[in-house]
């Protein structure tokens, strides 16, 4: 009965260190509003893999390309989604991608797993760029952190990723 109470304490005072340790939230640029970034209304997301097919468009004329990436098999099963100006545009799984158009202009991107990690990015017509969800281990799932990669490093990770294929829960 005492090996069993010991092991309840011990566990109980990582957790509370685990939870005291910091905010949940992570934050690259600590002037994003949330709500901005990330919307008022939350939503969910079925995702599959698509291994068959692999676009990689350009931009439209005066529009920005956007791909979301997540290079890491981590928590694949734990969904990063991700918006930009408070509307939610997909999500990934573990090596997985996507992409969308962006006009040109500053944005607040928000990605969403078991903290919410916030960007400010200004985009310019004609120019395609690579965001990254990292991810870390969590308390209760996976963690990410929003990151701006080079093109040459995001046309390289994206060689090796397969198509992120949603839709939103109904």
């Amino acid at each position: 009965m005492k090996k069993n109470t010991i092991w309840r304490a011990m566990f109980a005072v990582i957790l509370l260190a685990a939870i005291s340790a910091g905010p949940m939230a992570v934050a690259e640029d600590k002037d994003v509003d949330k709500v901005a970034a990330c919307g008022t209304t939350e939503i969910n997301f079925t995702a599959q893999t698509d291994k068959k097919q692999h676009p990689t468009p350009q931009p439209e004329a005066g529009q920005s390309m956007v791909y979301v990436l997540r290079p890491s098999i981590m928590g694949a099963a734990v969904q990063t989604k991700l918006a930009i100006n408070g509307e939610w545009k997909g999500v990934n799984r573990g090596n997985t991608y996507f992409y969308f158009t962006a006009t040109p202009g500053e944005h607040l991107f928000c990605s969403k797993a078991e903290n919410t990690s916030l960007l400010r990015l200004t985009l310019e017509p004609g120019k395609t760029y690579f965001i990254q969800q990292k991810v870390k281990m969590g308390a209760m799932k996976a963690r990410n952190e929003l990151a701006v990669m080079t093109e040459e490093e995001g046309r390289q990770k994206l060689e090796k990723l397969n198509l992120s294929v949603f839709e939103e829960k109904r």
